[in-house]
């Protein structure tokens, strides 16, 4: 009885953890992309200040919780009969803030420790990627669902989720739901969940959540 009480629990703070940070996304292999561009196409290239991507994670159970922000290098939204049909956004993983530290110490040592072979490794990937593949209409607030190559350090997989997108003559601004991936999908493995002789404290969930804020001008 003490044994089923104990996994119902830790069933319980696993999926706790994964609302926390956000809906889980659909990750399968890289899809092609498909250019839409003629005469008619509006370019969306230059960006916001506001734009960010948000983060976050935590150990094991939805403890310890860590977000930040990271900033975008460059980024290209076309517009064909004022629909988006293709966007690209590279992200400066060197831009990488962490929030949830009010000591910058500690906002220092993590920022640090993200940025480092353990994580990102942003001296040989200094940016990540994320290329739109497809594009449907929907219900509700999120009224688009997006389907894209995210790539971060070497491996390319196809994700999917909801965003807001609003369209203007000069402007494009897509906010997107709170989504999840697994970090493992893309070779992301310091201390995850069931690495062998790293105590429970230590072990870090191998979900991600991500909320993508971007806006892009044409002028």
């Amino acid at each position: 009885m003490k044994k089923l009480i104990f996994t119902v629990t830790l069933a319980i703070v696993v999926v706790s953890s994964c609302v926390n940070n956000g809906k889980k996304t659909e990750i399968t292999g890289a899809k092609k992309v498909k250019i839409n561009k003629n005469e008619a196409t509006v370019r969306y290239h230059k960006i916001d200040s506001k734009s960010h991507l948000f983060w976050k994670a935590s150990h094991i159970g939805g403890v310890q919780p860590r977000y930040g922000k990271v900033s975008l290098k460059r980024a290209e939204a076309l517009v064909n009969e004022n629909r988006l049909t293709n966007l690209v956004t590279e992200l400066n993983m060197s831009s990488l803030t962490v929030e949830n530290f009010k000591d910058e110490k500690s906002k220092k040592k993590l920022t640090q420790h993200l940025q480092s072979n353990d994580f990102f490794k942003i001296s040989t990937f200094p940016t990540s990627k994320f290329e739109l593949t497809a594009i449907e209409e929907i219900n509700g607030m999120y009224d688009s669902k997006i389907t894209g190559n995210l790539t971060i350090l070497e491996t390319t997989k196809s994700i999917t989720f909801k965003a807001e997108i609003k369209i203007s003559e000069n402007e494009i601004a897509i906010k997107s739901e709170d989504f999840v991936i697994d970090r493992t999908n893309w070779d992301l493995t310091y201390n995850t969940e069931g690495t062998k002789g790293v105590p429970t404290d230590y072990l870090i969930s191998n979900t991600i959540g991500f909320t993508i804020d971007v806006s892009l001008n044409n002028y």
